[in-house]
């Protein structure tokens, strides 16, 4: 392993130098746009109790950072693949810093959705970028490696947050959990501008679609509006709203297709690498987006635990992608991508029958279930991160990085909203805004058998998604060495 990890960085020490400095600014950023991803949900009973927010305030103060997120990566990458990453990625820690204290100030609801919003802002511009600049920076040899520990930070913080949020939250109050972002944020904002060069050749020439984005934003926002108001129980908008947004949607591809200077450049998909690796992404962040965050609710509404205890009780799972995680980059490096993948992808399968098959009984199943989880997931992400940005030519990482952490949150938006819709649909909206306000409407049997019994479908059909995404991932083939610019 030592020699692996020598091949990991350049044999000259000015190149080394700025390596380590790109794998740990990087590494903050994801971190720290991750943790917040998370760090909200333990508090969220808290919060609306405080704030005497209803259940759709409620989930848009959850889901909103996110979508926010999912909205801009592709503006913001293809921006900076015109103008320049590092530019872009320092003013993601700046805006970040500040939106943070505009949550933590928020003297209501309304005012920290805003704030939520343009944390997410901060956070596309964060996201677009480092994967891009991290893969500029290492060569094929280590860049495995270098995604790994990227992958870890980012995942074991979208873990951690739930374990952070819960003790800054018995401790400090909620308000802390954005305040500790200044110093960071601040931080690293400045060390970016000081200290990480601008490797990727930029085209200034090029044009930048505003109409593609336009129609990208709004079919997104539309779609999470249907399924909010269908969790809700406001069935009369639904169809409209998701019917809209899917012909807007619709619209976008078919504007992304006729246009000489896209948004995405849906050419990168014509690679099988690509394509299959970014659609097994998908389907995992659509099986396994909503776990933390419905396994959290369940200890907090299900068994009445503090969230403290709830994000303690998380913990097997963050452990588990903290261990496997940079493993796994090492030995994709060695072996390839393809079978760590696949692989991850069927344990992950298996965690989700367990905890489907558990009734939120015995602990120490759902803390089995929950590090199988991570280690499915530590198993995955970095070899398949890897894989599918070695597809792509290097003037096209920024986009390419975009649309692969896109299609990601799109997942994870996804999931959590299914999901919800799931519970609400077995439960009722009035008993599942229960759940979500951490009331104590599960004293009667009939909620508690409804609750497991919504849980259960969920991960049943999310344990199919993941088997359906390994068979995706096993069809992908081996990793280009020589990746052919998606244009030509």
């Amino acid at each position: 392993m030592a020699g692996a990890a020598e091949r990991s960085w350049s044999s000259d020490p000015g190149i080394a130098h700025h390596q380590r400095i790109v794998l740990i600014n990087t590494t903050i950023g994801a971190l720290m746009s991750s943790l917040d991803g998370s760090i909200l949900t333990v508090s969220l009973p808290t919060i609306a109790r405080q704030l005497h927010t209803g259940v759709g305030l409620m989930l848009w103060i959850m889901m909103g950072y996110t979508a926010m997120i999912t909205a801009l990566l592709l503006p913001f990458g293809r921006l900076a693949d015109l103008h320049g990453r590092v530019k872009f990625y320092g003013a993601g820690f700046i805006i970040f810093a500040g939106s943070s204290a505009l949550c933590g100030f928020a003297p209501n609801g309304e005012l920290l959705l805003a704030g939520r919003l343009m944390q997410g802002v901060g956070s596309a511009l964060l996201w677009s970028n480092s994967t891009a600049i991290l893969t500029d920076a290492f060569p094929q040899a280590g860049r495995g490696f270098a995604l790994g520990i990227n992958q870890v930070a980012a995942l074991s913080g979208s873990v951690g947050g739930l374990l952070l949020g819960g003790i800054i939250t018995a401790t400090l109050g909620w308000r802390w959990i954005f305040f500790v972002n200044l110093p960071i944020g601040i931080f690293g904002g400045i060390w970016t501008f000081v200290a990480l060069d601008e490797l990727a050749t930029v085209d200034h020439a090029d044009r930048f679609d505003w109409g593609g984005m336009t129609l990208f934003m709004s079919g997104i926002v539309l779609i999470l509006l249907g399924l909010t108001e269908s969790i809700q129980g406001s069935e009369q908008l639904v169809p409209w709203l998701m019917g809209i947004g899917f012909l807007v949607s619709a619209g976008f591809v078919w504007r992304e297709l006729k246009i000489d200077s896209p948004l995405v450049d849906l050419g990168l998909f014509k690679s099988r690498m690509f394509f299959l690796g970014n659609f097994s992404l998908f389907l995992n962040a659509l099986a396994r987006g909503a776990l933390m965050f419905l396994m959290t609710f369940a200890f907090q509404g299900f068994n009445g635990d503090s969230p403290l205890i709830a994000g303690l009780k998380m913990l097997p799972l963050s452990l588990a992608i903290i261990v496997v995680g940079p493993i796994a980059g090492r030995l994709s490096d060695r072996m390839g991508s393809r079978e760590l993948s696949s692989g991850g992808l069927l344990v992950t399968a298996l965690s989700l029958m367990i905890l489907a098959v558990s009734g939120l009984g015995s602990y120490g199943v759902i803390a089995v279930a929950l590090a199988l989880s991570g280690v499915g997931n530590g198993l995955f992400n970095s070899p398949n991160t890897s894989a599918v940005m070695g597809a792509v030519p290097a003037d096209r990482r920024g986009v390419a990085a975009s649309t692969r952490t896109l299609l990601f949150n799109t997942g994870q938006l996804f999931s959590m909203s299914v999901s919800f819709a799931i519970l609400a649909g077995v439960m009722g909206s009035k008993q599942l805004a229960g759940f979500l306000a951490g009331q104590d409407v599960t004293a009667r049997a009939s909620g508690h058998a409804a609750f497991a019994h919504g849980l259960t479908e969920a991960f049943v059909i999310s344990a199919i998604l993941s088997v359906v995404a390994a068979g995706l991932s096993a069809l992908r083939g081996k990793q280009a060495l020589n990746p052919v610019s998606a244009r030509s």
